[in-house]
């Protein structure tokens, strides 16, 4: 392993920097500015996806500072540090020493004579900028300071992809002190109002303008507030507050994981959950706060799958405190008609629920859109994983009727043409093509590189399925509901075994990536196979096949499993989804690896995945990174476009820590089932505060010279009965008959 080599330095969106809160983000270029000539693009201060600053540009008499440095305080704050002026001439030093003349500006100030430091933070609704301006200079320094300030009120998808659907004027109104910007557009009332204090600053145009004098020595504070209004339905002080307090109280009641050994992955957890409370959207009723956002700085709104996603993988450090508040906010957005202009449909869950000016207006389909199969069955899928650690009754009532329509609607809507397989078609016509884990457009392939037609059933949305229903028959039995629980438990039966007929490529050793509509398998090679391997879809016969095709050298780059082999005509390491690699697709494998008891595997993809983590500020993951071969290159690379953080990226991490220690939770029984395989660069794992049902418990992993781990309670609150125990379908235990024959009674 080299991941003691592997120090921060691959950066991503390297002209950008962004901060974010809740629905509220601001995006600048490197030296703190938007809307730029040199830097236009996405650069702005947005609130629910409307860009409602697109301008802001610092000037000191009439010229730009010079950029010292940046930072980041927190996931809400940007700083910059600037100087002026700056100009050739001179020795090292900064204001200069006794004796030396320094060169002057037109204005006569000396070099490097004022410091200006500014700290950006992003509020709910607002972007709040704190000015330090110091005098560094032997005399007294006059200076102009001005805000050079816009607004277009741009949909975020518009800012990102250079063009403007919709058009409407903009004015600009002087107040005292500040500015007021409202965008003339029906139906969208939108208002920026853009407060300074700190000086006496005057309205000039689209500029605020002020003269300050500074002593030797002297400093001044400034400030400037952008705020968002005319909205709607916008919390006020209370509210903002009240939603503040809801995810502090969260944070309070997350698991504490230390680590020890010679990499910083308690660090690593630690900074991902902390980022993925910072996701949470604070937006709708109050049970769904905690909902958060997919990525910043492209995707701040909800998406089911993503949500979904990285809720559930979090479960394990929060007991599954986001994933409800995510259940309670989809299933209110339900599906309940047949609406192709959006492709909804009875029982779906939401593919995305998007504010901005596009969708509000109706120019795209996304507002509330529902053109994804993942999500619905992803619902399903967590609920399950919800009361595992909670064993919570009321939560799994409160979505009962929401998960028994999904899996209507998935039999009823899903299975197009009867033949026992999902299939998708999208209906909306600016919708997306693909509806599956690859949702871009190119994403479903033959073997020779031609688009699969829709309709398309692919791989891993069958395993989706049976995972599903044979989840929804645990948790029915939990609720006395025998009869459906049987019925379900043999409809996920029979779907294995027509996969593993139907699907299976003898000649490849693999599974088909898809069906077409003539029921023709796509035969190309991709990542789809590793979801399908997690869900359990797969028969123990083809399990170690599949394995060693998804770890061949045209899969595995080195830093995780590719989505498309090297080897095919279509890949691209650089492409969305034909060659990249996604982080949180590779944490599902791992899950699938361990369920097995393929350790080896495991821990090879592990510590792939913490070598890659530790590349990047933070440890943040792209979106998707490159899929060039760690031997040939020294980073991955990445998608061009992609986020960073991305919210499920993050929450890979806390999944990984329990696929490592092996933790199977089964909290109405009180259980926690452990089987942990500490590397030995890893040796202690602690974690404190865990949660299972009413549990709260300090658990010690400690790995031996030996290679073994053992494991303890240090402390606890409430029952638990620790058991070390291989996960049941273990290959490697042999246990996987008793299991199997254990379900069919």
């Amino acid at each position: 392993m080299r991941a003691d080599r592997m120090t921060p330095g691959v950066h991503i969106r390297p002209t950008e920097r962004h901060a974010w809160h809740g629905p509220a983000l601001v995006v600048t270029d490197s030296r703190g500015e938007c809307g730029t000539a040199e830097h236009d693009g996405l650069s702005g201060f947005y609130f629910r996806e409307t860009r409602y600053l697109s301008r802001l540009r610092l000037t000191v008499n009439g010229r730009r500072p010079w950029l010292s440095a940046v930072g980041r305080g927190s996931q809400h704050e940007l700083t910059f540090t600037w100087v002026h002026p700056e100009m050739a001439g001179g020795t090292g030093g900064g204001s200069g020493s006794a004796g030396e003349e320094l060169p002057r500006d037109e204005a006569g100030l000396p070099r490097r004579s004022l410091d200006l430091v500014a700290r950006y933070r992003v509020g709910f609704h607002s972007l709040d900028v704190g000015l330090v301006v110091a005098n560094r200079w032997a005399e007294r320094a006059e200076l102009e300071l001005a805000w050079c300030l816009g607004a277009d009120y741009a949909d975020l998808l518009e800012a990102d992809g250079g063009y403007r659907q919709q058009e409407g004027g903009i004015q600009c109104h002087a107040e005292p002190g500040g500015l007021r910007f409202r965008y003339c557009q029906a139906g969208l009332p939108l208002e920026t109002f853009v407060q300074a204090d700190g000086a006496n600053w005057r309205p000039e145009g689209r500029r605020l303008i002020t003269t300050i004098v500074l002593g030797r020595g002297e400093g001044r504070e400034l400030h400037l507030r952008v705020t968002a209004r005319g909205d709607g339905d916008l919390p006020g002080a209370a509210g903002i507050a009240e939603r503040d307090a809801v995810l502090a109280g969260w944070r309070s009641r997350v698991a504490n994981v230390r680590t020890h050994g010679r990499l910083p992955f308690g660090d690593m957890v630690r900074q991902a959950m902390d980022d993925l409370g910072c996701f949470a959207l604070l937006e709708g009723e109050a049970d769904g706060w905690l909902a958060p956002a997919a990525g910043v700085p492209l995707y701040p709104a909800l998406f089911g799958r993503d949500s979904l996603t990285s809720t559930w993988q979090a479960t394990v450090l929060d007991r599954g405190e986001l994933l409800s508040a995510t259940l309670a906010r989809l299933a209110a957005l339900q599906g309940t008609a047949v609406v192709p202009e959006r492709d909804e449909e009875p029982g779906r869950i939401i593919h995305s629920l998007r504010r901005g000016p596009l969708a509000r207006l109706g120019l795209n389909p996304f507002a509330r859109y529902y053109a994804d199969f993942a999500s619905p069955l992803m619902f399903v899928i967590s609920l399950a994983q919800l009361y595992a650690w909670s064993a919570d009754e009321g939560l799994i009532r409160r979505h009962w009727d929401a998960a028994r329509r999904i899996l209507d609607w998935a039999r009823e809507y899903g299975d197009r043409d009867g033949d026992g397989y999902l299939e998708y078609l999208t209906q909306a016509k600016d919708g997306p093509k693909n509806q599956g884990w690859k949702d871009s457009g190119n994403g479903v392939v033959y073997e020779d590189g031609r688009q699969v037609p829709a309709p398309i059933a692919t791989c891993e949305l069958q395993g989706y399925w049976y995972a599903a229903q044979q989840l929804f028959a645990v948790l029915a039995g939990a609720l006395g509901h025998v009869g459906e629980a049987r019925a379900y438990w043999k409809s996920a039966k029979e779907l294995r075994q027509r996969f593993n007929r139907d699907w299976w490529l003898p000649e490849q050793r693999f599974f088909a990536l898809a069906l077409d509509p003539d029921k023709r398998p796509a035969r190309s090679i991709t990542s789809n196979v590793g979801h399908c391997l997690t869900a359990g879809i797969i028969d123990e016969e083809h399990i170690r096949p599949v394995v060693g095709r998804l770890f061949a050298p045209d899969m595995f780059s080195g830093w995780g499993i590719r989505t498309l082999s090297n080897e095919h005509p279509s890949y691209n390491p650089i492409s969305y989804h034909l060659g990249s690699v996604w982080a949180v697709e590779n944490g599902t494998i791992a899950f699938g690896l361990r369920r097995y008891g393929l350790d080896a595997r495991t821990l090879d993809l592990f510590e792939a995945m913490v070598d890659l983590a530790m590349l990047y500020d933070g440890y943040r993951v792209p979106e998707c990174v490159g899929g060039y071969s760690r031997a040939e290159f020294p980073h991955p690379g990445a998608y061009p476009r992609a986020n960073a953080p991305q919210a499920w990226n993050q929450s890979t991490l806390p999944l990984l820590l329990q696929t490592l220690l092996g933790l199977q939770p089964v909290a109405p029984l009180h259980l926690l089932a452990v089987d942990p395989i500490l590397p030995p660069w890893l040796p202690e794992v602690i974690i404190e505060r865990l949660r299972l049902g009413p549990t709260v418990a300090t658990l010690r992993f400690l790995r031996r010279e030996s290679g073994h781990t053992d494991v303890e309670i240090v402390r606890k609150r409430g029952p638990l009965h620790l058991v070390r125990q291989p996960p049941p379908e273990s290959l490697e235990a042999g246990l996987v008959d008793r299991f199997r024959a254990l379900l069919s009674l």
